[in-house]
């Protein structure tokens, strides 16, 4: 299962480096030697498919910004950490609010397994009748936060809605997984943020994009519990250097802000409340 995870995020990201780690930091959740190996095989496999398919480039080229400007405003992203934190938080906590909650309807009203679903899917296709841009895996909305094309109210509307559907989605046992809707709504957290940022600051504020990128990793980092592996993908998205400075500030206080609060990760907490503490090996 490491090998297959490791050759899709490389596969996925063209990042063979995080793949490995992520493998590592969130699958196995050990570093040892016999792992390693085959693990780094398939990362690399999965790389040099992409490369063929797609070309030996990075998935994203930044405008080169003041590095001036860059150092000064690095202490916002402490800022945008933690409000990235609050952010995964709210997200993971929805999610299991939903689920108890359709549970308890389900018992209630002893409906079918088969409705709960169904009636999720409905919702959810309601959202996507004036909102088609929060269903779905959402690398559209990704990119267009990214390269800085949305407006405020659109970041921030999308970001409340992603919440929303990914909460109806999994509390609806419709299936679905929490590593592409956590992307997206760190892309549009960090692109408010930005934003904002830039309307009071304006002199000192940098490139929004720098702020999109560093709130998608800071999320993701957050929910899915891989600090170390998530710095490393938007780095390999990138390979600028300076996003690697700026992704390791917001994703060291998003790390600490969600351990506080929920106490570890999406898939811990998930195994937590089905009786499974694997932090603690039983």
């Amino acid at each position: 299962m490491g090998c297959a995870v490791a050759a899709a995020v490389s596969a996925s990201f063209n990042a063979p480096i995080a793949g490995t780690l992520f493998a590592l930091e969130v699958v196995l959740r050990h570093f040892v030697m016999h792992a390693f190996a085959p693990i780094v095989i398939a990362s690399v496999t999965g790389t040099v498919l992409n490369r063929l398919t797609f070309g030996d480039v990075t998935e994203f080229s930044l405008p080169e910004s003041n590095a001036l400007i860059f150092y000064t405003e690095l202490p916002a992203f402490i800022l945008l950490g933690l409000l990235c934190g609050i952010v995964a938080v709210i997200m993971m906590t929805s999610i299991f609010w939903t689920e108890d909650i359709a549970s308890a309807l389900q018992e209630l009203t002893s409906i079918k397994r088969w409705i709960r679903p169904a009636l999720a899917g409905g919702l959810i296709g309601i959202i996507a009748i004036w909102f088609p841009q929060v269903v779905g895996v959402g690398y559209d909305t990704i990119s267009a936060a990214l390269t800085g094309s949305l407006l405020l109210h659109d970041a921030i509307i999308f970001a409340v809605l992603k919440v929303i559907a990914v909460s109806i989605t999994l509390g609806g046992r419709m299936g679905g997984g929490i590593f592409s809707p956590s992307l997206m709504l760190g892309s549009l957290t960090g692109l408010a943020f930005g934003l904002i940022a830039a309307s009071i600051f304006p002199t000192i504020s940098g490139e929004q994009t720098i702020h999109a990128l560093a709130g998608m990793g800071a999320v993701a980092a957050a929910v899915l519990g891989a600090p170390i592996s998530t710095t490393l993908i938007v780095f390999e998205l990138t390979g600028d250097w300076q996003i690697g400075l700026a992704v390791m500030i917001a994703v060291a206080f998003s790390t600490i802000t969600s351990r506080r609060l929920v106490g570890g990760s999406f898939f811990l907490s998930q195994l937590e409340r089905r009786g499974i503490h694997l932090a603690k090996g039983s």
